[in-house]
């Protein structure tokens, strides 16, 4: 891993989160709300972002952009402004301007524009390059690599790559906001390559962190090393004072003005940025089209309910980075939609304000004229799921044998943690189980009381104050669904000699084996092998944990030890059935636990065996006991929530019927139906109007007890089941 990814991998151990309402024993109905008194971002719904080139400002058409705004219904647009280049006239010496600027102001334009149209403005700014002017004056600004040498860009040959920690960031960066903010007064800025461009071993960098830590600075990735160890602390502390003093800058100038990076930057007891935008420009390869709302749910998980926006890119983004290029009509809505689903809002970006292909304005006109016209149905107080995953940043960072992406900064953990969680969302998609995400730093019963179930995969490194935290939640009445290694290490990657779980596993630790071949599971009859009545054997995972159970008795699934798989001649077990336990149901204090002493769910995501489906979705269901808020009953896969706003409900399934779900673009949608929509009501509310979003018909319902049930003809792409309570 290079020492680029290393870095940005490690950038933040922070979290927080508003507290959220709801107990253990009722569901999350009561939650309700709107927006009033919050920051002026949490009423703005739709949001969209030109990120200017230097050729632009002499040959862009700014008319164009404030006809599209209109057309999208835009509450809030991000410019680009300054950093590494600017787009207005600084008078500050090194402030590069852009190449063809000459005395116009971009930026202000674009701001004047925007104003016109009562819309918010958000500054983009971008540090991670300076100048060689900047570089002549500053040589200390540059990063350095490990020899010493600075190092100039890796994609523009005349400009050099920041130190994170040097004066470009906290001497000129802070000079560069207070001017913007004096001058225009934005409601806010975002902050591109913030954190810098991976590890720097400058002169600053090991004078800064040797008087913190008194150690040199680290040339392993092991996480386990010492002095890698105490960087990534080091490092989540800068970005902290980084991301307080240009937070600060900004405020000085403009009281309810914001700096919000990309991803987010949060401290672990209060949110303080009013509104994140998450860059998610859009899936390439085998990506599913599902990882937009997991994106969602992951950075929802610490903001609660202040708004997270995702920005999507109408180019075509993968590691070639074709910015000029654009994506269709399909591959785009379904991108957005399914987080639109799962509560966000929508941000589009366009790289250069120069139209050079036109052909994705009528996708985003069409996503953002349908998102207007739903408005009140999207302005979400609270998810009614009742099941919660548990989204873990220090077992990527601390466990695995790698570093990981922070929870605000995506899904791209260390291999083995990344795939276990991305198997059990798989899993719950098709199950179309409810769920949302919980962050495993907020574990207090304001933030997790509301769920019914936790689903824990793979969460290896827990404190023994989050073990605590877990236990607790099982006893008051809680259930959890666990795999895999979860607790077996603590908070830093530090190995225990037994699970910090382990009374609520119903066993003890005793060796992991990777890479089992030719193993199978025996099912044995219990509500976790409901469905596989037919299966003698089903396939086992290929990480096995040797347990010791604290109890006697039959477990609904044991193992059929690994054989020969060559020759042929060979592929027979002499061991066809054995007492060993591969899954432990349990009923504790008030609540219950399911815990796979295997990686099956990161099994799953590898080879989507359908009898791993089965058990992931069981093991959910068995833990809960009682229905699910939503249950969506009709053809193929659909991905599902359920929310309710001041005065509505919403509920949404978006159809992934499409025969390249899980590799390449969307070319068409399959209208897929009909299904039928089962909601639980909440009990104080009256149901009034109920209609469809996507068809705008009046569809058939009936009501069974507390439920309200729908007729859904037919779902093209994404329908919302709106009900107005009276």
């Amino acid at each position: 891993m290079d020492d680029m990814q290393t870095t940005r991998r490690e950038a933040l151990l922070l979290g927080a989160g508003l507290l959220a309402l709801g107990s253990l024993d009722a569901p999350a109905f009561a939650i309700t709300g709107d927006m009033a008194g919050q920051p002026w971002a949490n009423k703005a719904m739709r949001w969209a972002q030109v990120a200017f080139t230097e050729e632009d400002p002499p040959s862009y058409d700014p008319k164009f952009w404030f006809d599209l705004f209109k057309k999208t219904h835009v509450d809030a647009v991000c410019l680009s402004a300054g950093g590494c280049i600017c787009f207005y006239p600084s008078k500050l010496p090194l402030h590069a301007r852009a190449k063809y600027l000459g005395d116009r102001d971009m930026f202000g334009e674009m701001v004047m524009g925007a104003r016109a149209l009562n819309m918010s403005i958000i500054a983009r700014v971008d540090p991670h390059a300076m100048s060689e002017a900047a570089f002549a004056a500053h040589p200390e600004w540059a990063a350095c690599t490990a020899d010493g040498k600075p190092r100039r860009h890796w994609a523009a040959a005349d400009m050099y790559v920041t130190c994170q920690n040097g004066g470009f960031m906290f001497d000129f960066m802070p000079a560069v906001l207070k001017e913007i903010t004096d001058t225009y007064q934005p409601e806010g800025f975002f902050g591109n390559r913030w954190a810098g461009s991976g590890m720097c071993y400058c002169q600053t960098c090991r004078d800064k962190f040797r008087a913190a830590t008194g150690l040199e600075l680290p040339t392993s990735n092991d996480p386990q090393e010492p002095r890698r160890k105490a960087y990534i602390q080091w490092n989540a502390d800068m970005r902290w004072k980084q991301f307080k003093l240009w937070d600060d800058t900004v405020k000085a100038s403009k009281k309810d003005s914001f700096f919000s990076p990309n991803g987010g930057m949060n401290d672990p007891n209060n949110v303080v940025i009013p509104v994140v935008a998450v860059d998610r420009q859009g899936r390439s390869g085998t990506t599913p089209v599902w990882m937009m709302g997991k994106y969602a749910k992951q950075v929802r998980a610490y903001m609660q309910n202040l708004p997270v926006c995702g920005l999507f890119n109408v180019g075509v983004e993968d590691e070639n980075r074709w910015k000029d290029s654009v994506q269709r009509g399909p591959e785009l809505e379904a991108w957005v939609h399914v987080g639109i689903a799962q509560g966000f809002r929508p941000w589009y970006c366009k790289f250069n304000a120069r139209i050079l292909d036109p052909r994705w304005v009528p996708a985003v006109e069409k996503i953002f004229a349908w998102h207007y016209a739903q408005d009140k149905y999207l302005r979400n107080t609270a998810n009614l799921a009742r099941v919660a995953m548990v989204n873990s940043t220090q077992s990527g960072i601390f466990t695995a044998g790698g570093t990981a992406f922070t929870a605000g900064d995506g899904v791209r953990a260390a291999q083995r943690v990344g795939d276990s969680q991305n198997g059990y969302y798989q899993a719950l998609v098709e199950a179309r189980i409810p769920f949302e995400m919980a962050d495993d730093r907020q574990l207090e019963p304001q933030h997790i009381g509301r769920y019914r179930v936790l689903v824990l995969p793979d969460i290896a490194a827990l404190s023994d104050a989050q073990c605590q935290q877990i236990r607790d939640y099982v006893m008051a009445g809680g259930r959890i669904v666990a795999t895999g290694e979860t607790s077996l290490y603590d908070e830093k990657g530090r190995r225990r000699s037994n699970f910090g779980l382990a009374d609520l596993f119903g066993c003890d630790y005793v060796k992991t084996e990777e890479g089992v071949k030719n193993s199978y599971l025996t099912p044995h009859p219990h509500p976790l092998t409901a469905g596989l009545e037919d299966a003698p054997r089903i396939i086992a995972a290929t990480q096995q944990i040797t347990v010791k159970p604290h109890e006697a008795g039959k477990a609904p699934l044991t193992l059929v030890p690994s054989y020969p798989d060559l020759p042929m001649e060979r592929v027979y077990t002499m061991t066809p059935e054995t007492d060993i336990a591969m899954a432990f149901c349990r009923q504790v204090g008030k609540g219950r636990v399911v815990y796979f002493p295997m990686d099956l769910d990161r099994t799953f995501w590898e080879v989507l065996a359908a009898d791993h489906l089965v058990l992931l979705k069981n093991a959910v269901e068995w833990a809960a006991d009682e229905a699910a808020p939503m249950h969506v009953f009709g053809p193929g896969l659909v991905d599902i929530a359920y929310w309710r706003q001041a005065h509505s409900l919403a509920a949404h399934v978006v159809n992934m019927n499409n025969p390249m779900m899980m590799k390449g673009p969307y070319r068409e949608f399959m209208p897929a139906g009909p299904y039928t929509v089962s909601l639980a009501i909440p009990a104080e509310a009256r149901v009034g109007a109920v209609k469809l979003l996507e068809s705008g018909i009046v569809p058939k319902t009936a009501r069974e007890g507390d439920r309200l049930v729908v007729t859904v003809p037919h779902v093209r792409l994404h329908e919302v089941v709106a009900v107005d309570l009276a």
